[in-house]
């Protein structure tokens, strides 16, 4: 039996990371398809997160909710394409790392890029509705992966 090396570790603990955001992005983009129906709910999941948005002062309405609706679809290809790129990696074919560094930082970056992300001179420094719905410490372990990567990345071929 092959040696399982520390690459194919990452590679298996990312996989199962990935299906873990994949279902859970799924989950929100199912969530965002129809808002009128489930906000009538009451207690429903996106009560919940209309109430968090509204203690920080922002208002969930047709236009954020087809924001999030695209995004989630947009970081579901990301999880997608970060997936064929791990699987390369783990079969140690260098396009692999390309595949999975542009669509880790594409995946992290996305929010801020897509929802309002506004700089503000006092403190948190960082405002928005992005890092409401995406905090910045819970997206941080995606740009961990990459620098985890970049350390095993002379044993692509």
């Amino acid at each position: 039996m092959k040696k399982f090396d520390a690459l194919k570790w990452l590679c298996l603990l990312s996989l199962i990371g990935f299906i873990y955001c994949f279902v859970f992005d799924l989950g929100y983009f199912t969530l965002f398809l129809d808002t009128e129906s489930k906000s009538s709910q009451s207690n429903s999941f996106l009560n919940i997160i209309i109430e968090n948005l509204s203690d920080n002062g922002f208002v969930f309405d047709q236009y954020l909710s087809s924001q999030l609706k695209k995004l989630y679809a947009l970081r579901i290809v990301f999880d997608l394409l970060a997936m064929v790129g791990v699987v390369f990696m783990f079969f140690k074919i260098k396009i692999g790392w390309t595949f999975y560094w542009i669509f880790q930082v594409a995946y992290f970056l996305s929010p801020y890029i897509f929802l309002d992300c506004d700089f503000q001179i006092s403190w948190p420094y960082l405002s928005g509705i992005a890092l409401i719905m995406f905090p910045l410490f819970n997206n941080m372990i995606h740009l961990v992966y990459v620098l985890l990567f970049m350390s095993q990345r002379t044993q692509l071929k």
